[in-house]
């Protein structure tokens, strides 16, 4: 894909970096020169010095042939401009960083596909993993009607383990949840467990849950540590 980011800070650099080695055309546009010397000369990324928020300079940074273009400036009314361009120049997927969830709306006006809400994704793992430590948050999906989290099963769960379906029958545990997988160590991967697939002590569980979910399972963990 030919992908077009505007601001090289940390986040837009990053993303460019992992991009590059999937093997995407990248392309960000940066207003200080030296910022875009360093990119190049760092991780070598193609940069167009300008403002991401003029038409010109999108052009220069061939907007119209865009497959994707990503929103990581700073401000929120900066990443709406961004937005409005592309759209404008009809890119297929427009992604954006947003600082103040008052933006939301306004982003969906300006054609944006998917919204990356810093402050309730900080929020939001900070709460839950405060209150249930066990559990970590890895991504908010659906604007936070749903996680994705990752939990440690204890030590404490017999040795031989538990079938999937035993625990998912247990009424302490999540029932609006999906396994997503779980990290199979001796293949170094993660692998989606069938029903009859036994986990054990230690074993790493990624899920979907929702909020009601999410406290369910903090509940079951917490129901092993103390049975076992």
């Amino acid at each position: 894909m030919y992908i077009i980011i505007a601001g090289g800070g940390i986040a837009g650099s990053s993303i460019a970096d992992r991009l590059i080695d999937r093997k995407h055309d990248v392309v960000i546009i940066d207003k200080d020169k030296d910022v875009c010397k360093e990119l190049y000369a760092s991780y070598g990324i193609v940069t167009v010095n300008g403002d991401a928020r003029k038409i010109e300079v999108l052009r220069e940074a061939g907007i119209h042939r865009a497959d994707a273009a990503l929103g990581t400036l700073y401000l929120d009314a900066d990443n709406l401009t961004f937005a409005l361009l592309a759209h404008s120049a009809k890119v297929p997927r427009i992604l954006v960083k947003m600082r103040d969830p008052a933006y939301q709306e306004a982003y969906i006006v300006a054609g944006v596909d998917s919204i990356c809400d810093m402050s309730s994704m900080f929020t939001n793992k900070v709460l839950i993993e405060l209150e249930s430590p066990a559990i970590h948050v890895v991504t908010t999906i659906e604007r936070g009607k749903a996680l994705l989290v990752m939990f440690e099963l204890p030590q404490t769960l017999p040795k031989e383990g538990i079938k999937v379906q035993e625990m998912v029958k247990d009424p302490t545990f999540a029932s609006d949840c999906v396994f997503a997988g779980v990290v199979d160590e001796k293949k170094e991967k993660i692998v989606l467990p069938r029903g009859s697939d036994k986990l054990y002590p230690g074993s790493k569980v990624f899920m979907v849950v929702n909020q009601k979910g999410l406290s369910a399972i903090g509940e079951y963990l917490k129901k092993v540590q103390a049975v076992h």
